[in-house]
């Protein structure tokens, strides 16, 4: 038995808190489905051209490590390869005996593809298409086999992408599915996939310090959205600010607490187009009105702001892992989309006429929004005053 399970997009520390929590929940699922042992261990690799730069440097010190992943114990190697070697061996298929290159070649039992949990698709660009596929090629080049992990597929726009597409998914071993969006064209390609939940649903949440209100309101929001200035969505979403607004206002009206918890940020590098804390920081800036209105400021692991959702009485959310994470722990939501995998996500788990596209929404359509909202909301009141009384 091969040692080595290599994991595509792994890193449990990503400033998008939905992307650690794809990688606490891999580990779950490929043991519960067989596809791991737990004498195997996780192998990352890493392409390096000057050994000097700090990126690379560390692994070079700490080449392997032991960690504690919600009470499981496993192991992690890195492995550092040179340019000009990793060249060698892609275009000529050279590789060189006990050199780490041939040591990841020969130990790797299986190829698991996260793909960001949406990323295998070129609705954010060909580049961060691209990007995602490091590990997909490795499993190609070197026959191993590849499982793709729980994900949304598709769309695809430009027809070279979705050829390269068809074609890694008619090699992989199996592929699974988090939503039903992209399986008519599945189909009629003839591709073979397991309908299952996100990767998110294995993930336990970690309860820590807070204390919260009882009946709160939670609201994420997107710096994706509000900056309103990345990749292909840019100027999609000038309207969003005031919308948020908006909600803030209907559940204070309402005398509720409002947490702003953030899923998609860095604490100390953040993403500036891209980042729900900054974002979030500024929306709170903007309120006239702060009253009862709590913003989450802290530096939190993916399975403690689950914890936060968890404790919420209704959740709206526009990054889909922060809606995850409330329909995993059976918090009643509505979700803001900017992509179709959205409605197919919910609907899979069972929950319809929640999301709304808000893809260049206008003022002139926030009040409607903010009506189905509501009646969310209410719906779910009346039906947890009823479960309780009876």
């Amino acid at each position: 038995m091969k040692k080595y399970i290599m994991i595509s997009d792994f890193c449990l520390n990503a400033r998008n808190r939905g992307s650690a929590a794809l990688a606490y929940g891999a580990l779950a699922f490929l043991r519960e489905k067989g596809y791991m042992t737990e004498e195997q261990e996780i192998v990352q690799y890493f392409i390096y051209t000057n050994p000097f730069d700090k990126r690379i440097r560390k692994f070079f010190k700490t080449s392997r490590e032991t960690m504690n992943i919600q009470g499981e114990i496993k192991t992690f190697n890195y492995i550092v390869i040179n340019t000009l070697e990793y060249k060698l061996w892609t275009r000529f298929g050279i590789s060189f005996p006990f050199r780490p290159l041939r040591k990841l070649i020969n130990n790797v039992a299986c190829v698991a593809a996260i793909n960001g949990g949406d990323g295998f698709s070129d609705i954010y660009g060909e580049k961060m298409w691209n990007s995602r596929l490091k590990e997909i090629k490795f499993a190609l080049k070197t026959k191993t086999p590849l499982i793709f992990l729980p994900q949304t597929i598709g769309p695809f726009k430009d027809k070279k992408v979705l050829a390269k597409a068809r074609a890694i998914m008619e090699y992989a071993a199996k592929i699974y599915i988090r939503d039903a969006e992209y399986t008519k064209e599945l189909d009629e390609m003839g591709v073979k996939y397991e309908l299952t939940n996100d990767l998110s649903a294995y993930m336990k949440p970690e309860p820590w310090d807070i204390d919260i209100k009882p009946n709160s309101i939670g609201i994420n929001i997107s710096g994706l959205a509000y900056s309103n200035n990345f990749r292909d969505l840019a100027g999609q979403f000038t309207a969003y600010p005031e919308l948020m607004t908006e909600l803030v206002q209907l559940f204070q009206k309402k005398g509720k607490t409002i947490y702003l918890i953030p899923h998609a940020y860095g604490y100390n590098n953040p993403e500036w187009n891209n980042d729900d804390l900054i974002s979030s920081r500024e929306f709170y800036k903007s309120l006239k009105d702060k009253t009862n209105v709590i913003l989450i400021d802290k530096d939190l692991i993916s399975p403690q702001i689950k914890y936060i959702i968890s404790k919420m009485s209704f959740f709206i959310g526009t990054r889909m892992h922060a809606n995850f994470a409330a329909i995993f722990s059976k918090v009643p939501l509505f979700g803001l989309a900017y992509s179709y995998k959205f409605q197919g996500a919910f609907e899979n788990n069972g929950i319809y006429n929640r999301t709304a596209m808000i893809n260049n929404i206008t003022t002139t359509d926030i009040p409607g929004l903010i009506e189905r909202i509501d009646a969310a909301y209410e719906e779910d009141v009346i039906k947890t005053n009823f479960q309780t009384q009876n």
